[in-house]
This record gives C-alpha cells, structure tokens and sequence, in this order.
C-alpha cells in the first residue's frame, strides 16, 4: 500500500525482525514509548519479537511509524508498540496505521485483535471501534486499558469451477 502526500512519499509495509529498518524502528519505539514509561532504552533486537509481523511507515526512505502484530493463538493478534514520530503525529498516520494492521490481521485469517492502550490513546481506540475489555490498571506512573475489536475475514473469491451459474 504506498500513498503520497503533501510531506512526499508515504509507504505502508511489512519489515523483518532484525533488519535495518527494525533497528530504525527500535528508535522511534524508544524515542515514544520506552521513555515517556521510565523503561530501559531498546539497543538490540528483542528476541521474544522475532515471530511477530512488523509493519511501518515510511515518508521519503524515513521510518515514521510501526507497530506490532503478536500473534496470540490461531484467531487472535494483538496490537503491540504502536508509535508515529513527534513531527507526524496529528496527519492521520496512527488511524492509517491501524486500519493497515487490521487489513494485514484479516488477510492472515485473525478474527480478533486486542491491544492496551496508555490512556492519552483510549479516545484514539474506541474511535476506531476498539471496547474496553478490563478496567484501568497502572504501571509506574502510566494508566493503561485493553481494548478488543472483532474483525472480519476477507471473504475468499470462488475459483471458476466452483462458481455456479444461470446461463
């Protein structure tokens, strides 16, 4: 899925754990997420997500945003390290993201995605058509909720032998 606008090219794509752009990614993840929480920065590759499906965006060769599909069992996926750069926040980019996520769940057959969200992003969720699974909980200073969102299968098309028809 590549899609321009006015900042230039902007690419949406599935990457490799360990890759070049992973270890972009792993900045951006530490630059959002990992010190706004207090966690220790990202410096290798963790290990735990090297089964997981990486998407990101790039605008003009730079990574913008990722995020994580990990799978959970055979229907369900859940959203993990979700983060778009500071200079891009506020273009859409998170909302696309997500609905690429969710298009790339449904193509790999996932019915179910989850995910927790910090609460400055809950707004973002239930927008989205994410409920609240649990009541709050806090880690540190932050205060999280899982959200759930039932997706449906692409429908597969029929081979022409197994279409049936009238004339």
């Amino acid at each position: 899925m590549k899609r321009g606008n006015n900042l230039g090219k902007t690419v949406f794509t599935l990457i490799k754990w360990n890759s070049a752009v992973y270890k972009e990614t792993l900045h951006l993840r530490n630059q959002v997420l990992r010190k706004s929480a207090g966690k220790p920065l990202l410096v290798d590759a963790p290990i735990e997500e090297k089964s997981d499906i990486h998407l990101v965006i790039k605008q003009d060769g730079k990574v913008v945003g990722t995020l994580l599909l990990h799978p959970c069992f055979s229907s369900c996926v859940q959203v993990k390290q979700v983060a778009i750069s500071p200079s891009c926040q506020g273009q859409g980019l998170g909302k696309k993201l997500m609905v690429y996520a969710e298009d790339v769940a449904k193509r790999l057959g996932y019915t179910t995605i989850f995910l927790t969200g910090r609460q400055s992003a809950w707004h973002f969720y239930q927008k989205l058509g994410y409920s609240e699974l649990m009541e709050e909980y806090t880690d540190g200073d932050l205060v999280f909720k899982v959200f759930k969102k039932d997706i449906q299968l692409i429908p597969t098309i029929k081979s022409k032998k197994e279409m049936k028809t009238n004339g």
